[in-house]
């Protein structure tokens, strides 16, 4: 069988702390048939990358130009590769050596060469040497990381993690070298928008986290990422926010709590906007009602308190979902100290110990990418209710929002945990359903 030639880009500024192991890693591939590509932007470190390149010698094809960016880096590899696909490293980044073996085998499995293909990956914190998994299909179900947008909207994607057939490249073009900070996400957006998207459930990259890293500290990547993904929004026909979230009043929903727990506060204010005027689900009232049932059974009835245990992007993800559905949480806790005493979304982040004084009567929902440590850090200390976030996804993503709670998220300074907005929200709460349950009477549902 053949083996199509897998081209390795690797762009580099000043990049001689990392370079090595990037290319080293490349090398050791299982997949023979590879180029690997190494574009020097215009180091200004007294030739310390190009010595690092050159030392290669003809194990790799090595390119030097100006100063320009990584977009221009990236183009110019591509405009030079000779071989069938893309395979994007950087320069502080790593391949496992089944990387590329893996995805071309997946293209074969899935039966389309021509498929885009991501995968999971580890992160690997600098200078501590910590590495988390990101293995995303333990959190969402596998139709949702092969939907043509819904990784790229949700920020599931690696950009390392890619592999590219050069046809997409000349369907779409290349990276946006007007942007600074956001070309990858430009350019995934219109290269996998109603393409086939396959994904390989196995960390195949090692993505490096440190100080160092341009892109996140540079003052336009807020505004930018902003705009780029506000564009997105508007550009998306309902029949593929349908697709992935079953309506457009979820999609807007669902896109609003994702960009609050990241700090994107244009965007999230644009999405929750737009759930505002998108049309509720006539079954509204009925769903929250199963949900609410559901939360409940959890425990037989028994706990009349709910906590979230990690007070981080995700634990702020899933307030802001619960609250949404008139869900409504008691506090946060988490194993942090710094935490301690805080707000998150408006909740007390409490010491697991205080937590544990009301544990018979508690839900603790464990919000966290990897639980297991945490769920079994609360049962071996007699926590009865416990579950993870990951096992309420599944229902709480089909679960319309209430546009007024959302609405109220919208208004500045309103804070859930003083006592006069707890005293009226058992009021408010029952007012909602008997809205909801005269608007479905009155259509007749």
């Amino acid at each position: 069988m053949r083996e199509p030639l897998v081209s390795i880009i690797i762009p580099v500024y000043n990049g001689s702390n990392y370079l090595r192991e990037a290319i080293d890693s490349a090398l050791a591939q299982t997949y023979a048939n590879l180029e690997i590509i190494v574009v020097n932007d215009g180091s200004n470190d007294n030739g310390a990358t190009e010595k690092i390149a050159l030392s290669y010698e003809n194990k790799i094809r090595y390119l030097s130009k100006e100063n320009g960016g990584v977009s221009t880096a990236l183009n110019l590899g591509i405009q030079e590769m000779t071989g069938e696909y893309f395979s994007w490293l950087s320069h502080d980044d790593l391949y496992y050596p089944d990387k590329v073996e893996r995805q071309i085998q997946a293209l074969r499995d899935n039966g389309d060469m021509t498929a885009l293909v991501h995968c999971a990956y580890d992160l690997l914190e600098e200078p501590s040497k910590t590495i988390t998994h990101v293995i995303h299909s333990n959190t969402y179900p596998m139709d949702y990381l092969t939907n043509s947008v819904l990784p790229v909207l949700q920020g599931l994607i690696h950009g390392c993690g890619l592999l590219i057939h050069k046809s997409h490249f000349e369907r779409v073009g290349v990276f946006d070298e007007a942007l600074v900070t956001t070309q990858d996400y430009d350019l995934w957006f219109r290269m996998m928008r109603n393409q086939t998207i396959v994904f390989v459930p196995k960390p195949l990259v090692i993505g490096r986290e440190h100080a160092a890293q341009r892109g996140k500290t540079l003052s336009s990547h807020q505004t930018e990422r902003d705009q780029i993904h506000i564009g997105f929004m508007d550009e998306l026909t309902e029949a593929e926010m349908s697709a992935m979230y079953g309506s457009p009043y979820n999609f807007y929903h669902r896109m609003s709590i994702f960009f609050k727990a990241i700090n994107m506060e244009e965007s999230y204010r644009y999405a929750n906007r737009k759930m505002q005027s998108a049309t509720v689900p006539e079954n509204l009232s009925e769903e929250l009602s199963n949900l609410r049932k559901y939360i409940k059974g959890l425990t037989s009835g028994k706990a009349d308190r709910l906590a979230i245990f990690c007070a981080g992007q995700y634990g702020l993800r899933l307030i802001q979902e619960l609250r949404s559905k008139l869900i409504f949480v008691n506090c946060f806790s988490d194993n942090n100290p710094a935490k301690w005493g805080r707000q998150f979304g408006n909740v007390e982040c409490i010491p697991p110990e205080e937590l544990a004084k009301d544990k018979e009567r508690t839900l603790v929902i464990v919000a966290t990418q990897t639980p297991n440590e945490i769920v079994n850090q609360l049962k071996s200390t007699g926590f009865p209710y416990v579950v993870t976030k990951r096992e309420l996804d599944g229902l709480l993503v089909k679960v319309p929002p209430v546009k007024w709670i959302s609405a109220l998220d919208d208004i500045e300074g309103l804070d859930y945990s003083s006592s006069e907005v707890q005293a009226l929200l058992p009021k408010f709460n029952q007012t909602i359903f008997e809205i909801c349950k005269y608007y479905e009477e009155s259509r007749g549902v």
